[in-house]
This record gives C-alpha cells, structure tokens and sequence, in this order.
C-alpha cells in the first residue's frame, strides 16, 4: 500500500499544477498584485522543510481514519479505499502585521478553494484510478498568532484540515515459484 506519503505527494502534485492558474483568477477577481497574494508554488512540499521560502506550504498526514476493501485491480491485487485526515499549512512572511494577515488569509482562501474543487482534483488522476475524494464536512481551519521576527518582519500561519480518501493498492509478490521437479521412485518391495 503506498501509505501517507502517497497521500501527501498526492495534494502536494495537485496543488502544484491547480495554484499558479488559481492565483492568476483570484488576483484579478480581488484587484492585487502577486506581492500581495505571491505564488508558493516552488516551495509546496509534502516533508518538513526549513521555513527559509515565503510564502511556504506544507502538507502532511496527521492519521489514518479506515480502510475499506473495494476489491481488485486488473493484476490481482488487493484495493482498498483509504481515508486520511490531512493538514495543509500555510506560512507567511512580510512587513506589517495588517499586510501579513492579508496575504495568508488570502492565500488560505486560495487553497480552500483548490482543495474544495474535486473536478479539478479529479484532473490530477489520469495515470491512477486512486479516485480522490475530499470530505467537506471535515474541511477546518485555524490561524496561528503573529510573531515578529526582526524589525517589522512578521510571520503568520495558518492550516486547513481535511480527510482525503483515495483508492490504493497492496502489491503482492509471489511468495515462491516452482522453476523444476525432481523424482525418485522407490519400490516398496525392496525397501522390506
């Protein structure tokens, strides 16, 4: 079974394909400029990184909720529809405390949307059938408090919670393979 890291790389492929057009029509709608609302798209990772890029998104894990057997692909193997609950962070920094609460708000709201638009998600799914659902029910978010880092440089954060069920695969391998046969035959007669 391919497990959360395929579950993070996963959003994070996604995001990094949906974010820059995604930008573009938010920027327009809202009438800002990209320092306003800056494209994270070099810096999305699905592993911890150092915060040393801005604005930065993390996506990560948190557990696994169920496991549900759908059946078998076209080689045999065991399929299952696995649901994860998930964070997406969100971290960014400028100059200002109003500034800086702009710019991950909006950048939250960005990424909700991506998030929410399951065609577009969908689009990301056609080399797997891993079927990717997100529960919106489940969708929260939380915003952290703003720290000042030097002069009037200011960090804020934010993340978005979100169960995400895909399709997965447990590979089996043959646990062994006749390659020969060798026969004796004795006669019982002459073993007495």
């Amino acid at each position: 079974m391919q497990g959360p890291q395929f579950a993070k790389k996963f959003v994070t492929d996604y995001l990094q394909q949906d974010i820059p057009s995604r930008l573009t029509r938010y920027r327009n709608g809202w009438e800002v400029d990209d320092y306003t609302l800056p494209d994270p798209a070099l810096y999305l990772t699905y592993e911890p990184i150092a915060l040393d890029h801005w604005p930065t998104v993390i996506t990560v894990a948190i557990s696994t909720n169920s496991f549900n057997r759908i059946g078998h692909d076209s080689g045999g193997n065991p399929q299952y529809r696995v649901t994860y609950a998930m964070r997406t962070y969100v971290w960014v920094k400028t100059e200002g405390s109003d500034e800086v609460t702009w710019m991950r708000d909006r950048l939250t709201t960005v990424l909700r949307s991506a998030l929410l638009d399951h065609p577009s998600l969908q689009r990301c799914d056609l080399e797997d059938n891993v079927n990717p659902m997100m529960d919106e029910t489940s969708l929260s978010e939380e915003y952290s408090d703003l720290t000042l880092i030097k002069g009037d440089r200011v960090l804020a954060g934010a993340y978005l919670g979100y169960d995400l069920t895909l399709n997965e695969v447990v590979y089996r391998q043959p646990i062994s393979q006749m390659t020969g046969v060798d026969l004796t035959v004795f006669n019982l007669r002459d073993a007495e």
